[in-house]
């Protein structure tokens, strides 16, 4: 299972998509075409949140990095391996917290 900062994104992502209030949006379509429109959005939403649960809510694997030192060699590897370490992932995935956070205080409808 994840854990950590990614899954506090995926946690708040799924608590807001739980806030929309899909029925009644669809009441404000008025055209066949809206609601089809309206329709297809929210199955590409759900799609979505559904591979947030699932896909994205495992740990990736670790890197093993003397796999690919024997095969490729260290001197090469070893570059990789600090501009891998250097990237901000926890920051990336703060800012998605915030953002979501913010998103979970609106209320639509």
């Amino acid at each position: 299972k994840m854990s950590g900062p990614a899954k506090i994104v995926v946690d708040v992502a799924f608590k807001a998509g739980k806030n929309i209030d899909w029925e009644g949006m669809a009441k404000l379509l008025v055209s066949d075409e809206a609601r089809r429109e309206f329709s297809g959005l929210r199955r590409a939403f759900d799609e979505v949140n559904s591979q947030l649960q699932t896909k994205f809510s495992q740990e990736p694997e670790p890197i093993d990095w003397e796999y690919y030192r024997k095969g490729i060699g260290p001197r090469l590897v070893d570059m990789y391996k600090e501009a891998y370490e250097s990237m901000f992932f926890n920051s990336m995935v703060n800012a998605f917290y915030v953002y979501f956070r913010f998103l979970d205080g609106i209320s639509i409808g």
